[in-house]
């Protein structure tokens, strides 16, 4: 994800220099919408933390941002990562669809990156020469539960940013009423079987259509990240 906006900022002509100073920017052809809906957000809530990568992007733009990342192993590093900045927050929690479910969560060799609550599926073009090296347990906690108990007003946070290695669909679903509070969501979707058990983009689309969402651009890419944005009623 932090490739997409990287590189929709550089086609703005956005300069942020002193961010970026030793990273290059991409070749991915940038989205508009996704401009449009980072300009009109009031905030921001990644599932899917890792390290915290977006941080200095949403800082630019000014959005209040809620990070969650289940590895308990690396929050220490994605807290000093956000440290310097007053206006994002971090929580640890493993998303789901129900509350207080131990579940095995695979720790992988990408420094984490592709953790998951799934094994790797039998579609080998993205995850070839990866490996989940541990398992760790972890309690599960739904969105709407994490949003009550920590009084965070969910109303000034209506853009979502969801990258959850196969398990979108289930922390939608942990997301009960809450739903109905995000206007723009950039989700990551797979169409082959990348992520063994995890919801397939068929299904996931179908979820978020049900619940008056669109994409806001067709891919044809296997695993990608897409915009969805709520219907005006």
């Amino acid at each position: 994800m932090r490739k997409l906006i990287k590189s929709l900022l550089k086609k703005t002509n956005w300069r942020l220099k002193k961010i970026y100073r030793n990273k290059s920017y991409t070749n991915e052809v940038p989205k508009k919408e996704l401009l449009d809906a980072m300009l009109a957000c009031n905030g921001i809530i990644h599932m899917g933390a890792h390290r915290g990568g977006e941080a200095p992007i949403y800082d630019w733009f000014n959005k209040k941002t809620i990070w969650i990342e289940a590895n308990p192993e690396i929050m220490d590093d994605l807290n000093d990562n956000l440290a310097q900045y007053i206006n994002q927050k971090s929580f640890q929690a493993l998303l789901s669809d129900k509350d207080n479910n131990l579940e095995n969560f695979n720790i992988s060799s990408n420094d984490s990156a592709s953790s998951s609550i799934f094994t790797f599926g039998d579609y080998s073009g993205i995850h070839n020469k990866i490996k989940m090296i541990k398992t760790k347990q972890i309690k599960t906690c739904r969105l709407d539960t994490l949003i009550r108990k920590n009084n965070i007003e969910i109303d000034d946070y209506n853009f979502w940013v969801i990258d959850l290695q196969g398990s979108e669909l289930l922390a939608l679903q942990g997301a009960g009423a809450l739903l109905q509070k995000c206007k723009f969501m950039l989700i990551e979707i797979s169409k082959e079987n990348i992520y063994q058990g995890g919801v397939s983009w068929k299904i996931l689309n179908d979820f978020l259509i049900n619940n008056n969402f669109y994409p806001a651009w067709k891919t044809e890419k296997v695993h990608t990240d897409v915009l969805y944005i709520r219907k005006q009623n």
